[in-house]
């Protein structure tokens, strides 16, 4: 018999991405749109004799709950569930996320950090392996708001979820082996682009669609799927030169929710200049209230996915892409990422990409 795409994608998510062994407890945390798929994790959680508990968001009991406390208690998912789970599912919502758009901007940022500190902390108890899945969110509005296909944006999402955990593992380690040793990086592209950075001593984290143990004990307990890229930390004060990003910023809460022709200019390590062909206006006005740090290039991300080509929201797992982080160098306040494709990155004066491929 065949398989629908909600069972294909639970086989994937509990079998290779988190492991799910027999007698260990799975948490699947859902929305009311989300609940087709929910289903399937429920059944492939049982197939593989582990307990299982649905936490279900309902859509309209959440925004009534947020509109009765407010301030006072922003609904999230209780920290007791990550303290049990050995794997936790997370599917993205709420569909009717325009409901969210008039909200203060600290109350914003509030609701949209469901696994603040207090379930992070949780996770501790069984090293929780999570996984945040995209698939079950693209959604018939989401889709219209872009301006795409949700058929093949869906389906490309699909293609790309079931890129094996073990064939991305072996792409970044390939390329974190470099990047490790590597003190500078220079990214260059035929459409202006020529920027120097500096890499930042420290981790240089993978997202390859699964949690290792050694991940875990230092606290990082999530991926995503579809998964596929390898971030660098950005030392302060070595970006120079120009950033000419070539795709789409998607940006569902933003207005205009795409975002296109990012432009930057760094001097010093700092942003000095920046022009749009559109949305300008709404990075500038997040850009005068961002706080320090704003201007100063903090991460460099390697996409490795394959079979991602022009999904929204996923340009950064891209296979040839690199996108850049300002802001957010101590993870809060201002942040932007911006995307480029097909460039020639060289390491140390060394060749490394060539038209965003391995060397």
């Amino acid at each position: 018999m065949t398989r629908s795409d909600e069972e294909s994608l639970a086989r994937y998510v509990l079998g290779p991405s988190l492991g799910v062994r027999r007698g260990e407890t799975v948490v699947v945390e859902a929305w009311s749109h989300t609940l087709p798929w929910a289903r399937a994790f429920v059944v492939e959680a049982r197939r593989r004799a582990a307990d299982v508990v649905l936490a279900l968001e309902d859509e309209e009991a959440y925004f009534r709950s947020l509109a009765l406390r407010g301030r006072a208690g922003f609904p999230r998912p209780s920290p007791d569930l990550a303290r049990v789970a050995h794997a936790y599912v997370c599917f993205d919502g709420p569909e009717a996320y325009s409901r969210l758009l008039g909200l203060p901007t600290g109350d914003f940022a509030a609701v949209l950090d469901r696994h603040a500190a207090l379930w992070q902390r949780a996770t501790r108890v069984r090293r929780t392996r999570a996984a945040r899945v995209v698939a079950p969110d693209i959604t018939a509005s989401l889709a219209d708001r872009y301006g795409v296909d949700r058929e093949a944006w869906r389906r490309e999402v699909l293609d790309a979820s079931a890129v094996a955990p073990s064939r991305l593992s072996a792409l970044a380690d390939r390329l974190a082996r470099r990047l490790r040793r590597a003190r500078r990086i220079e990214v260059v592209h035929p459409n202006g682009t020529e920027l120097a950075l500096r890499r930042r001593p420290g981790t240089i984290v993978a997202d390859v669609g699964r949690v290792p143990e050694e991940e875990r004990s230092a606290g990082r307990v999530w991926t995503q799927v579809p998964a596929g890229r390898v971030s660098v930390p950005l030392a302060p004060g070595g970006a120079e030169g120009r950033w000419e990003a070539n795709r789409p910023v998607y940006d569902r809460y933003d207005n205009p929710s795409v975002s296109l022709g990012p432009s930057f200019r760094f001097r010093d390590g700092r942003l000095r200049e920046f022009a749009f062909d559109r949305g300008g206006d709404s990075f500038g006005a997040a850009y005068r209230v961002g706080g320090p740090g704003r201007d100063r290039p903090a991460e460099l991300t390697f996409g490795l996915n394959p079979r991602v080509r022009a999904a929204p929201e996923l340009a950064e797992i891209a296979s040839g892409a690199l996108t850049l982080r300002i802001g957010g160098a101590r993870g809060h306040g201002f942040v932007y990422r911006t995307t480029l494709v097909d460039a020639d990155v060289r390491l140390d004066g060394r060749p490394f990409l060539d038209g965003g491929r391995l060397r």
